[in-house]
């Protein structure tokens, strides 16, 4: 009974949007293979136009007051950064050795040569923590999203410093990175989504059809979001017929990497006293990287090494049916919890 209480509550859009995600990825890789994509400039493009039209209508939800808020938030913010700078890098780093040079090595599946590459690839996906997804993420999981926000304003300062140290610890290479290049990716995905948003509220939130707005706006970030799974997988996906046993074992590293630090973060907010929303924002924001300063990273100090480039774009590929994996698991969640709630307040437990 209790699970078809919760598909109930979840609703048949998202019980089906899993579906329509892999549909979404088949109708990708199809036109990948017949249509390339840096003949039609359909990455350059269509990449940062779905990103905008996926954050933006999560922007209009968020009250510029709470953004206040949620930055003077030192102690939340504080738990985000030790996550994301002392866990994050070094998590994805002992899982990439661990599979790599302990399981995948001994089992024969790819060189040593290529071993060595793929690690440092994977040490790249884990670095750099993202700033403009995760707002996606955050809103489809009924996360906090004004904190969210604070949460991705502190990375796009801190990561500049933290990036370089970090490869070089990790990976043992000296790396500039350009502010140039995380400022692009905040004015693009965070200032101007995050502004529209906000005109959007202003004018129209005193409206009786402002909730039939948002709703609208809901339909077309899903549809912004499967829009861009076509492109990447257009763009990209090309890799996975040329190297599909290089896919899936990435895949399983980032897997187990998603999973595991999502949860760290999410159930150590909880232990701290934070709710449901708090705790979903904190575990996105821990676990979702920034793929774009990855693939800049292996292009600028990598270029000798293909097999770093090819690791660093699989992430993309990789990341969106992952994180949508964990926003299904939050949905869920989510749902059990407020069933409970529900349950204990009838039952007059408090």
């Amino acid at each position: 009974m209790s699970g078809t209480g919760i598909g109930r509550k979840l609703g048949l859009k998202t019980l089906l949007f899993p579906i329509f995600v892999i549909l979404a990825i088949i109708v990708g890789l199809v036109l990948g293979a017949k249509f390339k994509a840096e003949n039609t400039g359909v990455a350059t493009f269509g990449i940062p136009i779905g990103l905008f039209f996926m954050i933006y209508p999560a922007m209009t939800k968020v009250r510029l007051g709470d953004i206040g808020k949620s930055v003077k938030d030192l102690k939340t913010i504080g738990m985000m950064v030790f996550l994301n700078y002392a866990v994050a890098p070094f998590l994805v780093a002992g899982l990439a050795y661990l599979f790599f040079n302990t399981i995948f090595l001994h089992m024969g599946l790819l060189p040593p040569s290529v071993i060595s590459q793929v690690i440092v690839g994977i040490i790249l996906l884990g670095i750099a923590p993202c700033i403009a997804m995760v707002m996606v993420w955050t809103d489809l999981a009924h996360g906090n999203l004004p904190l969210g926000v604070s949460f991705v304003a502190w990375n796009s300062i801190i990561q500049v410093i933290t990036t370089p140290f970090l490869v070089y610890v990790l990976a043992r290479t000296s790396v500039v990175i350009s502010p140039l290049l995380i400022l692009e990716s905040v004015l693009l995905y965070l200032v101007s989504p995050l502004l529209a948003g906000i005109a959007t509220r202003g004018v129209l939130h005193r409206r009786r059809y402002f909730s039939r707005v948002l709703n609208t706006l809901g339909s077309v970030q899903t549809a912004a979001l499967l829009f861009t799974i076509i492109v990447i997988f257009w763009s990209e996906g090309s890799g996975i017929t040329r190297s599909p046993i290089l896919i899936v074992l990435v895949g399983i590293v980032m897997l187990t990497f998603y999973f595991v630090l999502f949860h760290i973060g999410y159930f150590t907010a909880k232990r701290l006293g934070n709710n449901y929303a708090d705790s979903t924002s904190i575990g996105f924001t821990v676990s979702a990287r920034d793929f774009e300063v990855s693939i800049a990273i292996a292009i600028a100090a990598f270029s000798a090494y293909p097999f770093v480039a090819v690791t660093t774009a699989i992430g993309p590929l990789l990341e969106i049916p992952l994180m949508l994996s964990l926003v299904w698991l939050q949905l869920r969640r989510e749902t059990f919890l407020n069933v409970n709630k529900s349950s204990n307040i009838a039952n007059g437990v408090k």
